[in-house]
């Protein structure tokens, strides 16, 4: 079998990121859930991830987990472009929002690169902590996992693996640029990020945005929203962001917009499939009305 070097040094060549974890580093992780309330805001949201964390532990596999593989690799953005009264409406499409092609799946690379290795779902436990845990990536102050050049506009997946592994556990979570800088905190739009090290997920704007139905909660200030879902507030304003890739575009025409931006709560089914063929497998109605308010905030 392959070390766990020669497989990270094979996942990086197919274009991922990679690092290990040592399954001792199950002692961190649980530290860090049973402190999570004391570092955090005590919100309904933190009580039921530490509930959820508990309840998946320990993990119910066919072997005995050796290590932790930890991978990562880039998104891309996109747009959706209306047009409205003869003009043309562009509203953001977040990195972190598309269906991934089937090339770039960990779980469709890992057999070729490690034929037989045995693999397992980590349920309960943040992927972010892990990858900053091992090394790969660290938390910015808005509580994302930053990757290398990717910055943020990374997406992370971890499994519990058979390969062993014993490697040290990274200490320093946090990146040291955060420590001088609030940009992300001053742009979040609903004051979610705050002065602990755990951000209000409650208060997100991205927990109204991605599949919340009716009308947003009060929290949400009028003219908030600037993508189709998430938020980008935090991350458009982070230096140690690269500039998003917003190449990726969906364009419906006049006829097309208008049905999108009726009053109507269902999505209109041919809208709905151009949709989901471009990889936006979210909530339809949370779509359709995100849409009419980026426009109505735009228009006002």
């Amino acid at each position: 079998m392959q070390s766990a070097e020669q497989i990270i040094q094979q996942l990086e060549q197919a274009g991922f990121r990679a690092a290990f974890l040592p399954i001792s580093a199950m002692e961190q992780v649980k530290e860090h859930y049973d402190t999570l309330l004391e570092r955090g805001p005590d919100t309904q949201w933190l009580r039921n991830a530490v509930k959820h964390f508990h309840e998946n532990q320990p993990p119910k596999l066919e072997f005995e987990p050796r290590s932790i593989l930890v991978t990562a690799h880039p998104y891309v953005g996109g747009k959706l472009m209306l047009h409205r009264k003869g003009e043309v409406i562009e509203i953001p499409i977040p990195p972190n929002c598309f269906g991934l092609p089937p090339e770039r799946w960990i779980v469709k690379v890992l057999p070729a690169v490690v034929p037989g290795i045995q693999l397992g779902d980590i349920r309960g436990i943040s992927v972010k902590l892990l990858a900053v845990l091992s090394g790969l990536g660290q938390y910015g102050r808005n509580n994302l996992c930053y990757v290398g050049e990717w910055g943020s506009y990374a997406d992370p997946s971890s499994f519990y693996t058979d390969i062993p592994y014993e490697g040290p556990v990274q200490a320093d979570l946090r990146m040291a640029a955060c420590e001088t800088c609030d940009l992300c905190r001053r742009a979040c739009p609903t004051g979610a990020i705050g002065d602990t090290q755990v951000i209000d997920a409650s208060h997100c704007l991205s927990s109204a945005n991605n599949g919340r139905k009716g009308p947003m909660p009060h929290w949400v200030p009028k003219g908030a929203h600037h993508t189709l879902v998430e938020c980008l507030r935090c991350q458009e304003c982070c230096p140690q962001n690269p500039p998003v890739d917003y190449s990726h575009t969906l364009e419906l025409d006049e006829a097309e917009t208008k049905r999108l931006l009726s009053r109507r709560k269902k999505m209109p089914a041919d809208i709905e499939q151009k949709f989901r063929a471009f990889g936006l497998g979210w909530s339809m109605a949370a779509l359709k009305r995100n849409a009419r308010l980026f426009v109505k905030a735009k228009e006002a």
